[in-house]
């Protein structure tokens, strides 16, 4: 697993521990400020997945390329509502089942790891750097990580990154090789050289 794996399993594990912690207390503080503790809770880790997601993007190119790559922050959308909807859902049947601890941990781990997933694969799409991807799965990977690895088939970059709730594979870049120089890289370079 990569740097990036393991902070994303970090952030996704504390994700989780905060959710859980607030179901904890749903009956203290009632319905409607769980479902908005919950929504914000959320909305606070999928944040921080999209710095981690676009940070390790640019890292990984920077050292791919040997010169810096900027981060590039994609437009943060407003999930309010979608979250807040989700946290309603998750409520009425984390109540309903007989392991909810389970269903209000998966929603706080699975939420981060989507939207990681989902960030990482845009600056894929996004960067004339890269030529496509292949699937870096997670220490255990299910049946059907296996099957969408497809023994390390190199993707197209534009090609959707495949997910399910709770998975931790994330794509490996395919570096574009023999990138023409410009008449102003070339340049550069001969002033740094100078």
């Amino acid at each position: 697993m990569t740097p990036y794996q393991l902070t994303l399993l970090a952030l996704a594990a504390e994700s989780e521990s905060a959710a859980l912690a607030l179901w904890w207390t749903v009956e203290e503080i009632g319905d409607a400020l769980f479902t908005a503790a919950l929504a914000a809770i959320l909305a606070t880790f999928n944040q921080r997945a999209v710095s981690l997601a676009v940070t390790a993007f640019s890292a990984q190119a920077s050292i791919a390329t040997g010169n810096p790559v900027p981060v590039s922050l994609p437009g943060i959308p407003d999930e309010t509502d979608r979250l807040a909807k989700a946290a309603s859902t998750v409520l009425d049947v984390a109540r309903a089942s007989d392991v909810p601890d389970n269903i209000i941990a998966r929603i706080g781990r699975a939420e981060p790891l989507n939207t990681a997933a989902r960030t990482y694969s845009n600056q894929l799409a996004e960067s004339p750097l890269v030529e496509g991807w292949v699937r870096n799965m997670d220490a255990d990977p299910c049946q059907l990580c296996q099957w969408w690895w497809r023994e390390g088939r190199i993707w197209p970059k534009d090609h959707p990154f495949q997910t399910h709730h709770g998975c931790a594979c994330v794509p490996r870049p395919v570096w574009a090789r023999n990138i023409q120089s410009t008449m102003k890289s070339r340049q550069l370079e001969r002033n740094r050289t100078a």
